[in-house]
């Protein structure tokens, strides 16, 4: 541990700890030479982390970006490893969020846009780099305005070519891409898109990740004010699987710059979307006389037991009872959600909260990507809010 006013390296002055956690202390201290200030970060090198800590300064030491910290020197000293970088004068977003709790939707866009082109500068440098930890906390606006990215502590190369797996699952929770928990993990960019979608929906709605039940629901469901762009863009990045994120972050940057313009083109859809609802609406009824006696005798037996099934769950007294019938109806009709949301349900209703929350996060949502609108399915998520 450095001592305050000590002279670290002959050149260093420390005048005090501005950050400590479980991986060690940062120091700020300045250069007695020229008067500048620099960040010390001290951090106590063992077997199990020496690869960790190390790859940070590598990593560092090859990064030339404005937002990103410059690597001055670092040094092995006993145990302790000692790493000197630029240091950032600002507040990090998650300070700022808890300062003054709501920001325009145009700020927001700004900090995601900044960020996006760090991202698309460190996933095309090589060999590419993953953030792997963005987060309200790594991410500061110094005095200047402009965003930087701090703590590159769990960053790592990856080659698009090769599989390359996670070498350390120091993760933070709600921020993580799901398939960020998986062993078998290959690095992909599109990790930091997803993290960086988490960010933003938590700045835009302030609907903290880490506070149960662990879902994104669409933002302007949490606020009615922003645009169905920023809302399309948080959804696009905030799909489970990654196949149906951006492909890349100059993807994702391509709709920042030009938000305005896709959010005309989605209004201009929605509105067509209703002209078109309303102009079928008398067909529909119109014909659904003919279609309801054509198909009467043989739905009505399959439609009769599907919800059969679904009335014994409910009054079931055991869950597994109750499970063993939703299944039933589940199997009659696989793409009907009323058995899954009710699947849920009966997890509340036996006292089992956190399963309700693992099977709307792992079955509903990705078997029925659309639910968000389905009036049921939105009582659900009422229930489990109230149950938190």
């Amino acid at each position: 541990m450095l001592e305050i006013n000590s002279i670290f390296e002959e050149t260093y002055k420390i005048e005090k700890v501005i950050g400590q956690g479980g991986m060690g202390r940062v120091y700020l201290a300045e250069d007695i030479g020229d008067g500048s200030r620099w960040a010390i970060k001290e951090q106590t090198v063992t077997d199990a982390n020496r690869s960790l800590l190390f790859s940070e300064a590598e990593i560092l030491s090859r990064l030339i970006h404005p937002a990103l910290p410059a690597l001055r020197m670092k040094k092995e000293i006993g145990d302790k490893l000692y790493i000197v970088m630029e240091f950032i004068e600002g507040k990090t977003l998650e300070e700022l969020r808890r300062q003054y709790q709501q920001f325009e939707e145009t700020v927001i866009v700004d900090w995601f846009r900044q960020v996006c082109q760090v991202l698309v500068y460190l996933h095309g440098i090589d060999p590419p780099v993953v953030y792997r930890d963005l987060k309200p906390s790594n991410i500061m606006l110094d005095t200047s305005g402009r965003i930087r990215i701090i703590d590159f502590g769990i960053a790592q190369e990856y080659s698009p070519d090769e599989s390359a797996r996670v070498k350390v699952q120091a993760l933070t929770r709600g921020y993580a891409a799901p398939e960020q928990y998986n062993k078998r993990y290959t690095l992909d960019v599109r990790t930091d898109i997803y993290a960086l979608g988490v960010t933003m929906h938590y700045l835009l709605t302030g609907k903290d990740p880490n506070v149960p039940p662990y879902h994104f629901r669409p933002a302007r469901k949490l606020r009615p004010d922003a645009s169905p762009a920023i809302e399309h863009i948080l959804q696009k990045c905030l799909q489970p699987s990654p196949d149906r994120r951006y492909d890349s972050a100059e993807q994702l940057l391509a709709d920042l710059d030009n938000i305005k313009e896709l959010d005309k083109k989605l209004r201009s859809a929605a509105a067509a979307r209703k002209i078109l609802i309303a102009s079928v609406a008398v067909l529909i009824l119109a014909a659904a006389g003919i279609v309801y006696f054509v198909n009467l005798r043989g739905r009505s037996d399959h439609i009769e037991t599907y919800y059969h099934y679904l009335e014994q769950a409910e009054a079931a007294s055991e869950l597994d009872e109750a499970l063993e019938q939703i299944d039933k109806a589940a199997a009659l009709a696989p793409d009907n959600p009323d058995a899954y949301i009710l699947h849920a349900e009966m997890y509340l209703k036996f006292d089992r909260h956190d399963e309700a929350v693992d099977y709307l996060e792992q079955e509903i949502v990705p078997r029925f990507p659309d639910i968000y609108s389905d009036p049921d399915f939105q009582v659900l998520i009422e229930h489990i809010e109230a149950q938190q």
